[in-house]
């Protein structure tokens, strides 16, 4: 079949001919030659992974480079506990990764579960096949409650409404037709059906005109299997920050070995020297620091109804600069509600005017009432929560009535149900001698069987233009508008309703829309304040996308996808910097959005729950599935809120920029000491004297304060406000912080060296000082760094007691260090004094008054400015 036909622009007598067709369909015969030829209707898997190579990929990590390099290290050393430690950690991390994501990368297996059903079809004769069995040409039969086999062009139709929100993202119900559409269109393709879309009501009957991966369905499964996902923020920095840090310790390892060579030491105890100037320099509890603030981060976010499936999606989260959200079911509540109503010549806000109010006007009840006798949904309460089924359309309709206390059965004696093409239904019901009758639709067509209107409890001459001029302004502010009518003929003249359809009295509109969720009011106004730009992309009408978003405060102008199928990707550009609100928007134009804000140099979070969001969600910097969404669009993302709440991608977004700005204090911690310990090494060799502090010294200080002090750092709160910030999109190590970095190490040598020299006459006791200088120093350090911006008074209110447990276990252990005698066999240490300790702690402790001072004088130039 020929690939891109206009089939809703064809007659389908034409559609019959080109896929060599007719209403009684194919025999099986040719249906057998078609499946040879088309091959079967479903979508192809992608070439499956071991489960070995897939957990294997847990390894390729820039974090578990890191780990792995220092393991091996370790093992050089003869540090075996390092060594069993360090593989344990990239094990566990592995587990942890391979568990998570065990369901992942079955985006195209739930896809073809989407087709697997069966199909009624007419073969010369009606039967039940397979759905995987159907061809182009073959007729299907369409009833309520099935799901479409395939795409396929409408040949009958009466009542038929489907739902194609899977596909399109558009909240309400379509309603379908058999006739040519002329106009030329991207999604009103209302006389299609699509393969995966659910028959809500009605019969139809259609030819197919694609099958497998040829339909809409399989097109956007192409999309996903050959879109790459594009690396976290996080990953970027931490693989930037790893070459830095590899660059750095590979060239000083190299001075080191050379001046070493030159000075006439031995090469292999200069090769040893330099190994360990490496391992004093590589921050090698860092990738698990990371690592566990990240499962930190994913624990919290899931209290708050986010989980993560990817653990560097958490702190991507905080770097996001714009957010790609739906519409239906994320920022409104995915249900219809009437909100207006327009009778006897006056508006009513539903939200506004009492119960009592709506039911004493006459021309509001009986409006009110008309929506409720012409209905064929299922609403009513149940321990105080309703319970529905139907259209979203009708069910808003009797949720308004219920309002007026609307409840009593009414005799039904004839009923004309909704037609797409006449876009009415009219009911009659029995009121004693009398038989009333109401009739629901469509503006126009109402109006055209109206001649009267009813009007402060009189019946007048009805002002036609005036009501099309009012409704026409309701359906521009994104309302849904019903016009309701109604007449009452005595039971005797009664013949069938057809008879009585003309001189109706019109009665009013009700205006009814998916209203916003209110926690989203909320949330867009704190987005705006943490500088997220928030972008609405639907496939909804353009004025409805339009009232939702002025009601959310998402300012800007509508842009449709047919406007932007005509743009150059410049011109796309242009429009993205300055237009917040799209509508109509198919799957591909949604990628292509996505994908060029990414090249405007924006961190893009996108949100999702059908099938039509698996591409951009999976394009996306964070992709963000709906929980209640397609398995689809759950295995495309990182993050799946679980209450499909956009309030709680604010959450998340906070805690992003909570574990980013951790991730900041660990490094600005950690970096000194690694940094002033290689300098130390390298300042030795460099005044050609005796080593202050031993590899072993070196690697007893690196194990015991990651562990005991490094580690505190991850259980650190949230600090306030985090979210008034711009999103965290600079370097993990900005200028600020890598100057402290530089100064403090700084500080550090010049504490361990003074003290070094002030008892160098005894090496041992030196030595010993020194090391414990650097703890210290560490220690003190630390209560700096539990923020980089504010003073250690302000994040005393911070309740974190692992601090001070850390800090009371480093002390106690480097006590057992100095003076238990197997320790100081093994580290060379000797005891020391209590003038020794008062000097250490006063050095040491330089840092602490110098760090404070540095943020009071940051502090106070940043509030003049």
């Amino acid at each position: 079949m020929e690939k891109d036909i206009e089939w809703y622009r064809i007659p389908t007598s034409e559609v019959l001919k080109l896929v060599k067709s007719s209403p009684q369909g194919i025999t099986d015969e040719e249906a057998a030659r078609r499946l040879v030829l088309y091959g079967y209707n479903e979508i192809k898997e992608e070439k499956k992974i071991s489960e070995i190579l897939r957990f294997l990929s847990h390894f390729s990590d820039p974090l578990i480079y890191i780990l792995i390099v220092s393991g091996t290290i370790t093992a050089i050393l003869r540090r075996y506990v390092d060594t069993i430690i360090i593989f344990l950690v990239v094990l566990i991390n592995a587990v942890i990764g391979y568990v998570q994501e065990r369901k992942a990368k079955k985006t195209i297996e739930s896809l073809k579960k989407m087709v697997e059903i069966r199909a009624r079809v007419i073969r010369k004769v009606e039967k039940e096949i397979p759905a995987r069995e159907l061809v182009p040409g073959d007729v299907i039969i369409l009833e309520a409650g099935t799901k479409v086999p395939a795409d396929a062009r409408l040949l009958e139709v009466k009542n038929l409404t489907v739902d194609e929100s899977l596909l399109t993202g558009e909240s309400t119900p379509v309603e379908k037709f058999s006739e040519t559409i002329l106009k030329k269109t991207a999604v009103e393709r209302n006389n299609m059906v699509f393969a995966g879309t659910l028959v809500l009501e009605g019969y139809g009957k259609a030819v197919v005109v694609a099958t497998g991966e040829n339909t809409e369905l399989g097109k956007i499964a192409k999309t996903v299997k050959t879109e790459k996902g594009v690396e976290t923020p996080l990953l970027r920095r931490i693989k930037r920050l790893s070459k830095f840090i590899f660059f750095i310790i590979v060239a000083v390892s190299i001075l080191n070995f050379t001046i070493g060579l030159l000075r006439g030491y031995n090469p292999t105890f200069m090769f040893l020297a330099s190994v360990s100037l490496a391992v004093a320099a590589i921050p090698e509890s860092l990738p698990t620091l990371v690592t566990m603030s990240l499962a930190i981060g994913v624990r919290d976010m899931a209290k708050r109804k986010a989980v993560v499936r990817k653990l560097p999606a958490v702190e991507s989260l905080g770097s996001v600069t714009t957010i790609c959200t739906d519409k239906t079911g994320t920022l409104t509540q995915n249900r219809m509600k009437v909100i207006r109503i327009f009778a006897g010549g006056k508006e009513y806000d539903v939200e506004r005017v009492g119960r009592e109010e709506l039911a004493k006007h006459p021309e509001v009840y009986l409006t009110i009432k008309a929506g409720y006798v012409c209905n064929k949904a299922l609403y009513f309460l149940k321990d105080g929560e309703p319970v529905t089924s139907g259209d979203p359309t009708e069910i808003a309709l009797l949720e308004v009535a219920s309002l007026t206390g609307i409840e009593e059965r009414f005799k039904v004696i004839d009923e004309i149900p909704f037609d797409p093409t006449l876009r009415y239904m009219a009911t009659a019901v029995k009121e004693g001698k009398s038989v009333e009758i109401y009739v629901k639709g469509s503006v126009e067509a109402v109006l055209s069987m109206c001649r009267w209107a009813l009007i402060e409890e009189k019946v007048v001459e009805l002002d036609r233009h005036n009501i099309h001029k009012i409704a026409s302004e309701l359906a521009l502010q994104g309302l849904r508008v019903l016009a309701f009518a109604y007449k009452s003929v005595n039971l005797e003249e009664f013949g069938s309703i057809e008879e009585q359809l003309d001189d109706l009295i019109f009665l009013g509109l009700q205006c009814m829309i998916d209203p916003p969720r209110e926690e989203c009011y909320e949330a867009i106004r704190r987005c705006k304040e943490a500088g997220v730009r928030v972008i609405m992309i639907t496939g909804d009408h353009p004025s409805t996308a339009l009232f939702i978003a002025k009601e959310l405060d998402i300012s800007g102008e509508v842009v449709t996808g047919d406007e932007i199928e005509k743009m150059s990707d410049d011109e796309l550009k242009e429009v993205l910097k300055k237009t917040n609100v799209f509508a109509r928007i198919l799957p591909k134009v949604k990628l292509r959005i996505v994908k060029l804000l990414q090249e405007l140099g924006e961190i893009v979070a996108v949100t999702g729950d059908g099938v039509n969001d698996a591409p951009a969600l999976k394009r996306a910097n964070i992709g963000v599935a709906m929980g209640s969404g397609t398995e689809v669009a759950k295995e495309s993302a990182e993050i799946i809120l679980l209450d499909d709440n956009f309030a709680t991608i604010v959450e998340a977004i906070d805690e992003g920029r909570n574990v980013f700005r951790k991730i900041q204090k660990i490094l600005a911690w950690m970096l000194p000491t690694n940094v002033g310990e290689g300098i130390v090494i390298l300042v030795a060799f460099l005044l050609g004297i005796t080593l202050p502090i031993l590899p072993v010294q070196i690697l007893w200080i690196n194990t015991v304060t990651a562990v005991l002090l490094g580690t505190t750092l991850v259980f650190e709160p949230r600090e306030p406000n985090l979210l008034k910030l711009k999103p965290m999109t600079e370097e993990l190590l900005n200028p600020a912080i890598l100057f402290r970095i530089i100064w403090v190490a700084i500080v550090l040598v010049a504490c361990a060296y003074f003290l070094y020299f002030r008892y160098d006459d005894n090496e041992m006791i030196a030595r010993t000082i020194a090391m414990n200088t650097i703890v210290f120093f560490e220690i003190f350090y630390l209560l700096n760094s539990r923020s980089i911006d504010l003073s250690f008074l302000k994040t005393l209110k911070f309740k974190n007691k692992a601090v001070y447990l850390g800090i009371f276990a480093t002390i106690a252990l480097q006590l057992v260090a100095t003076y238990l005698p197997n320790f100081n066999k093994i580290l060379h240490t000797v005891p020391l004094d209590a003038g020794m300790w008062f000097e250490i702690v006063a050095v040491s402790s330089l840092v602490f008054i110098l760090v404070e001072l540095e943020k009071y004088m940051t502090n106070f130039y940043k509030n003049r400015n």
